[in-house]
């Protein structure tokens, strides 16, 4: 099913709950992960936590004026559609917070710069955030 971004506007704030609400077919354990990607969507979203909870893996993510420099997932998924991406047509985008307790902030559609993949550890991605909100 399809998420529509058409009610989400750059530069405001979100919780899960109010996303769940906006994307009526989708359940908040759908959308809990840091890497989320709804089926049959073109979608491939990021909810990055800034300042991690000390018991959470300390991923590095870091925004940098129109930047995002990003730790990927232990387990890689979506990393070959991330790179992929302006080529197959899929749309990035990030959800980010400061600290674990915040409402997500949507800064926009992210363009990949760069990425350096370890098969061992997080990949490491360097995007441009195309609709800056900070």
């Amino acid at each position: 099913m399809a998420v529509s971004f058409a009610d989400i506007a750059v530069g405001s704030t979100y919780s899960r709950n109010d996303l769940v609400r906006l994307w009526e077919h989708v359940g908040v354990e759908a959308i809990s992960r840091g890497v989320v990607t709804p089926q049959e969507d073109n979608k491939i979203i990021l909810f990055v936590t800034l300042d991690k909870h000390p018991s959470a893996r300390p991923y590095e993510d870091e925004t940098v004026g129109p930047v995002l420099l990003w730790e990927g997932p232990n387990d890689h998924l979506a990393e070959d559609r991330m790179l992929a991406h302006q080529e197959t047509g899929d749309e990035v985008h990030l959800f980010y917070r400061q600290r674990p307790w915040d409402d997500f902030t949507y800064a926009g559609q992210l363009v990949l710069y760069c990425c350096q993949r370890f098969p061992d550890r997080p990949s490491w991605f360097v995007f441009r955030i195309c609709c800056e909100a900070v």
